[in-house]
């Protein structure tokens, strides 16, 4: 029953109960070893599906697992330096490990993204950044300004305290792209987006009890360890899934991802947070602002990142509305054409005559109708099939288009039927007109043909009926001929 399992899923369950172990060990050298081993147990898992799943871009997941190869190593290097040389000093031998592992996953993170979103993802960048911005904000205030702030760090230390949470905004920047960014949301990215999480919230604990003194016990600090092997083991479970070629492949062209509830309330949150800053110093300094000018860069760098978003969100109403109107165009044009011979069809027709009466009503010119009738359709398609009597009606119909007037309309009317405006056309005209047309007919076949022309009267429907008279006599006197209506409509 156990071998249905998925591997990933086995690594995933027992590591995770290693996990709940490790909070009920005493501190020894045993429990450093237990977290070691998982650690390193979590780096194999990522390098064994690295090379089972072999994913198309390959060089991300091995700087992320030497990221966390590095940060496994710092802990070994912390362990050593703590408790058996009983050194305090700072900086200390384990910051290059742990600094080096932010670079490492920071640079793996950008190319996994970069090659996710094909540089095409600027909506996620965008909200990425006004989130990271704010968290900047936050990260300043308390925790990189009160380094800042400590001369007895010396400049080293200074720099290196700093550098711990300016890599944390990267990694949560990261995050931020990646929860933001289009593409597969599967397990493996659900457990790589588990991973980063885990590492960030060990990493925002521990600096909050570094810069507050705070001692959290043997308890809380299982629990900061247990955040960072909730992430190695995500991560490995993550590598160990056939999803995992998934996260890194191009999700296509360029769209602005719609703005969710979920993401308009997010932002909101993350830009509300330089003036909740700025009311709680001025709250808690009874007016005075201690970090005015950084407030004040955060809501400037904050409010252009809006805009810019809002750009997009503008840019993208107007290019749906192209594509609505052109949409809409379409269905218009489908509405008015045949399908078949790409001709007007009834509809346009209908459309086409009253304008065409009213055109020639105000002008003062002529008006010929005609109706065409292919002769002995039906036959044609029984003897040749539909297929081919489909190709007749669409020849005829390019063909009489081709050498008609560009003034003249020709419209599909139905079955084999066709009718033709001839504007400013006299009975005479249209008939030598429609004339030259039988000589054209394509595929052997011929036509019969009923004109008439509009009296300035009557309306269209009599128009067409006595084109339609005038057709059945060309049918009855024996078909291929032209037919004119020569009584005077009312008469």
């Amino acid at each position: 029953m156990l071998s249905r399992v998925p591997g990933w899923a086995r690594f995933l369950a027992a590591g995770l109960s290693i996990i709940v172990l490790y909070l009920w060990l005493p501190d020894s050298p045993v429990q450093q070893a237990w977290y070691d081993s998982l650690a390193a147990a979590g780096v194999v898992a990522i390098a064994v599906g690295i090379r089972r799943n072999r994913p198309e871009r390959p060089a991300a997941w091995w700087l992320l697992a030497g990221g966390q190869m590095a940060n496994m190593a710092g802990d070994g290097i912390y362990f050593y330096v703590q408790n058996i040389l009983h050194d305090d000093g700072f900086p200390a031998p384990y910051d290059v490990s742990y600094l080096v592992s932010y670079v490492l996953m920071v640079i793996g993170l950008l190319l996994l993204l970069r090659s996710r979103s094909a540089g095409r993802d600027r909506a996620g960048l965008v909200d990425s950044m006004i989130i990271a911005s704010a968290f900047a904000l936050v990260s300043w205030v308390f925790l990189m300004r009160p380094v800042a702030e400590d001369q007895g760090l010396g400049l080293l230390g200074q720099l290196i305290a700093m550098a711990y949470p300016a890599l944390d905004l990267l990694v949560l920047a990261m995050l931020a792209w990646l929860l933001t960014s289009d593409g597969p949301r599967n397990i493996s990215f659900l457990l790589v987006t588990a991973d980063m999480v885990g590492f960030l919230v060990g990493d925002y604990f521990w600096a909050f009890a570094q810069q507050t003194a705070y001692d959290p016990g043997t308890l809380g600090s299982r629990l900061i360890d247990c955040a960072y092997l909730i992430g190695y083991v995500c991560f490995g479970a993550a590598a160990l899934h056939p999803a995992m070629t998934k996260i890194g492949r191009p999700v296509g062209r360029e769209r602005v991802r719609p703005m969710t509830l979920r993401r308009l309330s997010l932002l909101t949150a993350a830009t509300l947070v330089a003036p909740a800053l700025l009311l709680w110093q001025a709250w808690t300094g009874h007016g005075r602002v201690l970090d005015a000018y950084a407030i004040v860069i955060g809501c400037v760098t904050m409010f252009l990142l809006v805009v810019t978003r809002m750009t997009m969100l503008m840019r993208q109403v107007h290019a749906q509305a192209l594509v609505l109107a052109e949409q809409a165009g379409q269905l218009r044009r489908a509405a008015r054409q045949d399908p078949l011979t790409g001709l007007p069809n009834r509809r346009a027709w209908d459309e086409a005559l009253p304008a065409a009466m009213r055109r020639a009503a105000r002008d003062g010119t002529a008006l010929a109708l005609a109706i065409l009738d292919l002769d002995h359709f039906k036959r044609f398609n029984d003897t040749h099939g539909h297929q081919a009597g489909d190709r007749l009606l669409r020849e005829a119909a390019a063909t009489w288009a081709a050498h008609l007037r560009t003034v003249d309309l020709v419209a599909r009317y139905g079955g084999e039927e066709f009718v033709v405006l001839l504007p400013g056309a006299t009975l005479a005209e249209a008939a030598q007109s429609l004339d030259r047309l039988r000589t054209v007919c394509p595929m052997g076949s011929t036509f019969s043909a009923g004109v008439a022309t509009w009296d300035g009267t009557e309306d269209g429907d009599e128009l067409v009926a006595r084109a339609d008279r005038a057709l059945y006599r060309a049918k009855q006197a024996g078909r291929n001929r032209v037919e004119c209506d020569l009584v005077v409509a009312g008469v």
